[in-house]
Formats: C-alpha cells, structure tokens, sequence
C-alpha cells in the first residue's frame, strides 16, 4: 500500500486579500525520479537490463513530442494517455480567426482506471 505524505501550508486569497488565510494540504515531494532512477527500478522487476532499459526510457521521451506535435493522443497502455490542448481567443465568425489567436499549447495527461485506483487506494500521512 502506497503512503502519500503531505503538509500543511497557509495561504491567502491574492484577489481578497483582507480576507483570513486558509490552511491547505501540498504533498510533500522528496524528490525528482530520473530516467536512470525508473530504468533502474524496471531492471530489478524485468528480465530488461538497466542499460536497455535506459536506451528504451530516452528514445521514448524523444518520439512522444513528435507524436503530440503531429496532434495525436499517445496511449500509454495501463498508465493512461497524453495528449495536447490548446486555448484561443474567440472570434465572431470563422472567417476572422487567425493562428495568432491561439495563445497556449499544453500537454495534458489522463491516468488510466488503474492508475486512478491505485491512486484512490493510497493512504495519507502528515510529515
């Protein structure tokens, strides 16, 4: 069973600031997993050594972006699915919308039903 450890931080409302501060929790984050963190973690639960496994990692995080740029939904199997949105300014007709309306361009992530259990599942611990 997986432990998500959060703490608890202040904060106020920056557009009502005369307003009394809240108190909210933030998951308490140790550190940054590394691709060679991952490929050596799948090593010692695969038959995949840590070396391929690192060679596979980085050659997928270089085919995702082509993918995503080319405007498709990458599926990633039991883990969920990525893909691009993007936001505009609107117009009144179509005739008048130029691409320099768009104004972002972000990459959204959408765990999988497994993911979102596993999740669902964990339990809290104040650090």
């Amino acid at each position: 069973m997986s432990i998500i450890k959060f703490k608890i931080i202040t904060r106020g409302n920056p557009r009502q600031p005369e307003l009394p501060k809240k108190h909210y929790a933030t998951i308490v984050r140790p550190r940054n997993v590394t691709l060679e963190t991952l490929a050596k973690r799948i090593s010692e639960i695969s038959p995949v050594n840590e070396l391929d496994t690192l060679t596979t990692l980085t050659a997928l995080s270089r085919v995702i972006p082509e993918f995503l740029t080319a405007g498709a939904t990458v599926e990633m199997g039991d883990l969920g699915r990525l893909q691009v949105s993007i936001s505009s300014e609107g117009t009144d007709t179509e005739e008048d919308f130029s691409k320099a309306l768009i104004k972002n361009c972000k990459v959204s992530f959408q765990p999988s039903v497994k993911v979102k259990e596993t999740l669902k599942a964990a339990k809290y611990e104040k650090a």
